[in-house]
């Protein structure tokens, strides 16, 4: 078998190879799409270069002036292609005016490729960081923000304070974001038209922004409760591929308690034990639902010790009560679930399975556990969450740079819809790639990776015209001879020059990529034991890592670093001045930005001659560049020619080489054991290698197999996410719409309006189905007889038929369940000692009540225990009464139903009259639809007028140290006066009844609201304030539950189904019903609310860390870097106090107001209630 592999790997090898060939020949003929894309560009690049005299002889201020006209332009109807050539030409202006940096002919083009939503594939050293700046000031223009989106927090701040110059000096404001900043500055940042910041950064925003409480800008609320990031226009993103391909799949989490109390569930369970049925609840056999008639609601009120459950901090006891009477009622054990050592056990109702790990949502699953009196389990749950690539796709428009992208085209065509255009370099490369070295046992690896350094670091190397090397020190140099002293011994030899082929001179700076740490130590320990001074770096350390790859190119530097170290940051033969520089000023000044010009130039060039940076980089490209030595292929092809790419910038010259063995775990995998045999046959020895770009072909070919199959894993990973993306969006969207309404615009009376429809619809549809009756005695009759009856069977019966057909039912089929049980725990064919008798007892009781035992059943023996318990069940099913279902077979069942529920559902009782009225023109459903919808309708606007009282009388009234009530009425009046009519008097309010006081304010609140300028601050901020806490709370326990569902959902594989798609269908049921209960919540806390607090909301969300999970790779579980933890905190802004210079008020001092009343009492209190 293994034969015929390696052949069908030759022949689709060599097929590729012609079809490589043939693909080279018609390109050669036509042009590539990437050369005739470019062409495109040519007319554009020639206008600018045409206006750039015209630019060079502005002044600063008429420059600057050319944005103020840029933006006139497009307010006027112009789009931003119509002004790309004129904004590009400004650009380029400014970078060579205020950067020094003038924008060649090849980023221009990278600059347009960026602007059009596409990614610009440049090799390094090509100056994607100024490219940047082109896309980022002419789409800035808009004033719609720009997101400029690096790997880490160092590059992010240092390419803003580099390109700052810029921004600024064309009459643009930029900012950065960094890990740790407080509200207040991230606001500030994000104002900015340009922003950077990382992935992380721009990403945990995104999800936090949809965790508060007040839009942007929404001064009623502090800073630390507004969003600060606003809307996702455009993002360009450095090193795409990392963060649009690595890390993709890998999701921002933010997490926090799931529960804020948990011992409300036990104090909830408490009190529905106490409540009767019928009497305080009813049970809805049905719809699986338990409700509170209003004298439980009270009942319960009493119990829990609270005035009202619709004030504020008691809206959540309804849901809690209702909780727990649903586990009491509904939720039975050993039918639903079971305890198991200490934990409740969801039993799946397909399959009759144990579901460890899954837990039903909405605090259903607490208020079971206190039921049984176990452990309430405190755990911490995703708050929000959403992978790199469902936040990047929510930008209107995203480019993006790389030097690695053309090996993914196909992956970002797939997912992102992004073309990928490689851009020439300005310069042609030099660049030396030299095949790869292979060694049989990475030992060997390792020696001659050590030896090459060595080589290259401490001796010069003579290339002979016969192929042969020597090594050693060159001691002497003629026009015609070279005296060399080979290493290891002191006779010196003379060699012709007319023998020599190359010199390598000793001293070249060399760059080791690593794939780890833990190998670039072993390096650096091999390389310490042979003298070579040396610098190692990770990916742990961002400013220290840049510090040291900016110096990598100067001579005799050897530098070992991880592939991905230092990425963002160009290696400069003879070493980089500003990095030093900045070194040195980074502890005086906050931000490169504030250096003052003159001390930053004169420093720089201080240290470029101090250290003599240009000479050395002239000797160092006399030499032959910056070496790079590779230790192991990646399975990407592009992580290796991101190190390749190290060297050979700008034209300069450099070589690279990659020192495999079959030891390496992409040898490994693709050149097994056979081609390690097949070495040892022909000889290879110790320390031996081969060197073949045939080799080198093959196993590029190799990770290109690799990257197929990563691509699929990425896909079948991600469509989990794009179930919780669809859902995210449309929450989001949702919570958008009500952070949108502020006290000048529209409020959310229209959203809570479209609830009540839809209660209404959903409702009244249901009770007034013909088969709602049968359906609900069929529902209540199996849950008396523990089977299963269908409603149709019910449909024109009366109550006897009913009775008797349920029964008939019931008996037969419990003749099926005894058989089964028998058959499952006595079987035929086993050893009597292996009959469960016990189970078959628990079996019977739990199902029929009958109080037997095992010892009763042996006594009957196998034989009859058949015929003994169907007997036994037969008589208890006749002796269940059924006359309490009647009712449902009433013929006006369902009317009844419809009536109670509009009654309960809104507090309006239904005119016997007019529901006579509709049943005799034939009982139409779309009518009783519309009469609820106008009563409902008529009940809101009763709310409009009643509730401002009671949030007046709530505001002005407290408690005294003795525990009675006193009413502020002066500061009440003064009130009242400025929200509903100015004329009113003392003697208004001076009735010591509170009932006619609030009678007297209602009527003053109707004749504002009938006079129709009613402003209705009071129910915008109770609408907007419920429907975000419902929302918020819903969205948290929905998060809960797909947590649940996604570690559990693997197990439904059993049933020969795929997982997949089963996430995807519960994923979107447990949606459907979040949406149906927080419509149900809010119409029932709105039309029975009686005053609210904003403050109180501020506890929906505690977040307790940040997170960037890490997620496995195609091969095996990649180790990558999580992103720093991130505690949700309001910390003291940098920027310059705000202070207060009026008169300080004492907490016992008269309120300013003029209410009477101390300020401590008063306005110093938090109440949550603003007086007018």
């Amino acid at each position: 078998m293994e034969t015929l592999e390696r052949v069908w790997d030759t022949v689709s090898n060599g097929a590729a190879a012609v079809g490589g060939r043939a693909e080279r020949f018609i390109t050669g003929l036509f042009g590539s799409s990437n050369a005739r894309y470019i062409r495109k560009l040519d007319p554009k690049i020639e206008a600018i270069n045409l206006l750039e005299p015209r630019y060079q002889a502005m002044s600063e201020t008429e420059l600057r002036g050319q944005t103020t006209e840029f933006r006139r332009r497009l307010a006027a109807g112009e789009t931003l292609d119509d002004i790309l050539v004129e904004a590009f030409a400004v650009c380029r202006e400014g970078g060579r005016r205020f950067l020094g940096m003038r924008h060649y002919d090849v980023q221009l083009i990278g600059g347009m490729v960026l602007h059009f939503g596409a990614i610009a594939e440049m090799i390094t050293g090509e100056g994607k960081t100024l490219v940047a700046t082109l896309p980022a000031y002419l789409n800035a223009l808009e004033g719609k923000g720009v997101h400029v989106v690096t790997v880490n927090d160092y590059l992010a701040r240092r390419d803003m304070e580099w390109m700052g110059p810029l921004y600024l000096g064309l009459g643009l404001t930029v900012g950065a974001i960094q890990s740790g900043m407080d509200s207040g500055t991230r606001q500030l940042a994000y104002a900015c038209d340009i922003t950077y910041g990382t992935n992380n950064e721009f990403g945990f925003d995104y999800l936090r922004d949809n965790m508060r409480m007040a839009a942007r800008g929404d001064d009623r609320f502090p800073k630390h409760m507004q969003q600060a990031q606003g809307p996702l226009n455009f993002a360009i993103v450095d090193e795409v591929d990392n963060i649009l391909i690595d890390e993709a799949r890998t999701p921002l989490i933010i997490s926090g308690p799931a529960h804020d109390d948990v011992t409300k569930y036990a104090r909830a369970d408490q009190i529905a034990r106490q409540l009767k049925p019928e009497q305080h609840f009813e049970i809805k056999e049905k719809e699986h639902t338990v409700a509170l008639t209003e004298e439980g609601v009270r009942t319960a009120e009493k119990l829990a010790g609270v005035e009202s459950f619709y004030t504020v901090g008691n809206m959540e006891w309804p849901h809690l009560i209702d909780n727990s009477l649903k586990a009491h009622h509904l939720y039975k054990r050993d039918v639903n679930y079971v305890v198991q050592q200490g934990e409740v056990v969801i039993v799946d109702e397909f399959t009759g399975r144990l579901m460890p790990g899954r837990q039903w949502s909405d605090g259903l699953h607490q208020a079971v556990e206190a039921s049984e009196g176990v452990r309430i389990k405190e755990e911490s749950q995703t708050l929000a969450t959403v992978t790199l690539q469902n936040f990047f796709k929510l930008f209107k428009k995203l480019g993006g740079m790389t030097g690695t992208a053309m090996t993914e085209a196909n992956e970002f065509w797939k997912i992102y819809k992004l073309d990928v255009i490689a851009i020439p370099p300005n310069r042609g490369l030099q660049r030396i790639n030299h095949p790869d070295v292979i060694y049989r046992t990475e030992r060997e690896k390792w020696v001659a990776v050590a030896d090459e350094v060595e080589r290259i670091n401490r001796w010069d190397t003579l290339a002979l015209a016969d192929g042969s090397w020597k090594v050693g020190r060159i001691t002497k140099e003629t026009d015609d001879k070279v005296t060399f002293e080979e290493k290891g011994t002191t006779d010196a030899e003379t060699v012709s020059r007319a023998k020599i082929k190359e010199i390598q001179r000793r001293g070249l700076p060399v760059l080791v990529g690593t794939v780890s740490i833990e190998k670039s130590e072993f390096l650096s320990a091999l390389l310490e034991k042979r003298g070579v001074d040396h610098a190692v770096l990770n990916a742990k350390h961002h400013k220290r890592e840049a510090e040291i790859i900016a110096q990598a190119g100067r001579p005799s530097a050897v530098t070992i670093a991880t592939n991905m170290a230092g990425r963002g940051t160009d290696i400069i033969l003879g070493g980089n001045a500003e990095t030093l520089a900045w070194a040195l000023l980074q502890d005086k000044y906050p931000t490169r930005l504030d250096v003052p010009k003159e001390e930053w130039v004169a420093l720089v060039s201080e240290i470029s001659t101090r250290e003599e940076m240009k000479a050395q980089g002239e000797q160092v490209r006399q030499m032959g560049g910056l070496q790079i030595i590779g230790t192991e292929r990646h399975e990407a092809r592009r992580i290796d020619l991101q190190l390749r790419g190290r060297c050979g910038r700008q034209g300069d010259p450099g070589s690279s080489r990659f020192f495999l063995s079959l030891e390496d775990d992409l040898m490994r995998i693709f050149a097994g054991e056979w081609v390690k045999n097949v070495l040892t046959r022909l000889g290879m020895q110790d320390g031996e290698a081969i060197e073949s770009r045939m080799v080198t072909r093959r196993v590029e070919a190799a990770q290109k197999k690799v990257e197929e199959r990563n691509f699929e894993v990425r896909k079948n990973l991600l469509e989990y996410d794009e179930v919780m993306d669809e859902q995210r969006k449309r929450v989001y969207g949702f919570r958008q719409r009500i952070l949108d309404f502020t006290d000048g615009d529209a409020d959310c009376r229209e959203m809570i309006l479209e609830m009540v429809d839809r209660q209404i619809e959903q409702n009244i549809s249901t009770f007034l189905d013909k088969d709602y009756g049968p359906q609900s005695f069929a529902t209540w009759a199996s849950g008396q007889f523990t089977c299963e009856l269908d409603g149709n069977d019910f449909r024109g019966m009366t109550a006897d038929e009913a009775a008797r057909l349920a029964v008939d039912e019931a008996v037969r089929q419990s003749e099926t369940q005894i058989f089964e049980a028998v058959e499952e725990n006595l079987p035929h064919g086993e050893e009597q000692a292996e009959w469960n008798w016990g189970a078959l007892a628990s079996f019977a009781n739990a199902r029929w009540k009958l109080s037997v035992n095992d010892r009763e059943l042996k006594r009957v023996g196998r034989d009859g225990i058949i015929d003994y318990l169907r007997e036994r069940a037969a008589e208890a099913i006749h002796r269940i009464d059924l006359s309490d279902g009647q009712r449902f077979l009433d013929p006006d069942f369902g009317l009844r139903s419809a009536c109670g529920w509009t009654e309960w559902r809104f507090g309006i009782p239904v005119d016997p009259a007019e529901v006579e009225q509709l049943r005799q023109g034939g009982l139409d459903a779309a009518a009783f639809k519309e009469m609820v919808r106008r009563k409902s309708r008529e009940s809101y606007s009763e709310r409009d007028v009643e509730y401002p009282v009671l949030v007046g009388l709530a505001h002005f009234s407290g408690r005294q140290p003795d525990g009675s009530r006193r009413l502020d009425r002066e500061g009440l009046l003064a009130w009242a006066c400025q929200r509903f009519d100015p004329n009113l008097t003392p003697d208004d309010l001076a009735s010591s009844d509170l009932d006619k006081l609030r009678s007297g304010l209602v009527e003053a609140s109707r004749r504002r609201h009938e006079a129709g300028n009613d402003p209705r601050d009071e129910m915008k901020r109770m609408e907007r304030a419920v429907l975000l806490q419902i929302l918020d709370n819903a969205w948290k326990d929905h998060l809960l539950a797909m947590d649940h569902l996604r570690s559990s959902v693997g197990l439904r594989g059993y049933a020969q189904v795929d997982p997949k798609v089963e996430f995807k269908r519960e994923g979107m049921r447990t949606f459907d019903l979040m949406w149906k209960g927080i419509d149900e919540r809010v119409v029932d806390v709105v039309y029975r609310i009686e005053q609210v607090e904003e403050s109180a909301l501020r506890s929906t969300w505690h977040e307790t860390a940040a997170v960037h999970a890490e997620a496995p790779s195609g091969t095996a579980l990649a180790a990558q870097e999580a992103g720093p933890a991130d505690t949700h905190r309001s910390e003291p802004a940098t920027v310059e106090p705000i202070r207060n210079l009026a008169q300080k008020v004492g907490r016992n001092d008269p309120c300013p107001c003029g209410s009477g009343r101390k300020f401590k009492n008063c306005c110093g209190k938090s109440s949550g209630v603003a007086a007018g």
